[in-house]
C-alpha cells in the first residue's frame, strides 16, 4: 500500500508488524528471543518450497531483520549477542501506569540511575527512575528497577589512620635560613 511523500519524509509510519512485535516481546519480559523465534511467535509466514517464494521469503526475512533494528535504534527493543546469536528483548523501560487514573504510559520522558547511602555490609540500593507524563494528570516518577551495588565502606578506624598517615608528610619546600639579628648592645 503506498504511502505520501510527506509520511515518508517523517519517517514515523508504524506498521502492524512492529506492534505485534512490542507486544510479543512485552508479554514474554522475562526471556530474549532470536529474530526467527520472534517471526515464529507473531505468525510472520515464510515459505521455501519453491526457488521463486524461496527468493521472496529471504527479502521478508531481511524487512523483518531491518525493522528490528530500527525498533533497536528506537529505543523500543535492546539486542545483545549471546554465544554468537542475536537475541532481543524489551527495554527496561517498561511500562508505568498513572496512579490517579491508571492509564499505561510506555515511553518515559526521561530517565536516571540513583544510588542510596551505604548499608554496614557496605551495599548500596541503586534505582533506576522514570519520569512518565499522563495527559490528564501530569508527571509522575516510577522506579523501574532495583539493584544492589556493593561498595567498599571505611571504617571510623581506617579513616583515622589515613589522616595519621596525610599528617607524617614531609614538606618538600626547602626552609629559609634566618639571618642572625644583630644586636643593637654591641654598639655601646
Amino acid at each position: 500500500m503506498p504511502i505520501s511523500k510527506k509520511d515518508f519524509k517523517n519517517g514515523k509510519f508504524h506498521s502492524k508488524v512492529e506492534e505485534e512485535i512490542i507486544s510479543f516481546l512485552n508479554e514474554r519480559k522475562e526471556r530474549a528471543y532470536t529474530s526467527q523465534e520472534i517471526m515464529g511467535g507473531i505468525h510472520y509466514h515464510t515459505e521455501f518450497s519453491t526457488p521463486e517464494i524461496t527468493k521472496m521469503s529471504t527479502f521478508a526475512i531481511a524487512d523483518f531483520i531491518t525493522l528490528l533494528y530500527d525498533l533497536v535504534k528506537k529505543r523500543k527493543v535492546e539486542m545483545k549477542i549471546v554465544r554468537g546469536r542475536m537475541y532481543f528483548t524489551t527495554r527496561g523501560n517498561g511500562v508505568a501506569k498513572c496512579p490517579k487514573c491508571g492509564l499505561e504510559i510506555t515511553e518515559p520522558k526521561k530517565m536516571w540511575k540513583m544510588a542510596g547511602r551505604p548499608d554496614k555490609k557496605g551495599t548500596r540500593l541503586q534505582m533506576h527512575i522514570g519520569l512518565f507524563e499522563c495527559p490528564k494528570h501530569g508527571t509522575f516518577r516510577v522506579v523501574l528497577d532495583k539493584q544492589k551495588i556493593s561498595t567498599r565502606v571505611q571504617t571510623n578506624r581506617q579513616t583515622r589512620q589515613k589522616k595519621k598517615r596525610v599528617g607524617r608528610k614531609k614538606s618538600t619546600k626547602k626552609k629559609k635560613k634566618r639571618k642572625p639579628k644583630s644586636d643593637a648592645w654591641s654598639l655601646l
